[in-house]
């Protein structure tokens, strides 16, 4: 019986973490209004949270499959498991040097686990990309307002 709660616990963890990376990435998507300048601070946070959501998903998804067992880090030779917390910490190092392109190679994703860096390393590398894209057809979107109202002169 506790490994069947086991199991929902973390399919129920794996489902909030897609819902939460998700709706962090769809929300660059949203228009924002461009007061000064091509850059907007709420975009610059919104991408710091974004980040911060997404390193702590796939973080909460490695322990989730630690603790239950399965094999997803290595740190050197030595298989990562044990202690929550430390399991944890792990985890958060490692999601952050994956999303971020750094990979120094001191952890290592093994089975499952390397699946799921390919996606989080595949979403580190499209998050600047969709910031930069939506910066610009915003503030692109804000010159053509600023432009379709002026009125000609001596009108």
């Amino acid at each position: 019986m506790r490994w069947f709660f086991m199991v929902l616990l973390a399919w129920t963890v794996m489902l909030l973490c897609i819902l939460a990376v998700s709706d962090s990435f769809f929300s660059l998507f949203k228009q924002t209004n461009m007061r000064r300048g091509v850059f907007s601070f709420y975009k610059l946070a919104l991408l710091f949270l974004i980040y911060l959501t997404i390193i702590t998903a796939f973080a909460c998804l490695y322990t989730i499959f630690m603790m239950n067992g399965l094999v997803v880090l290595k740190e050197g030779t030595k298989i990562v498991d044990g202690q929550f917390l430390s399991s944890l910490a792990t985890s958060v190092y490692f999601s952050a040097v994956t999303l971020l392109s750094v990979g120094y190679g001191d952890i290592t994703p093994i089975g499952i686990g390397r699946w799921i860096a390919v996606i989080e390393a595949l979403l580190g590398y499209l998050l600047p990309a969709v910031f930069f894209v939506t910066t610009i057809v915003d503030y692109d979107r804000e010159m053509g307002m600023k432009k379709s109202n002026r009125r000609p002169l001596g009108k």
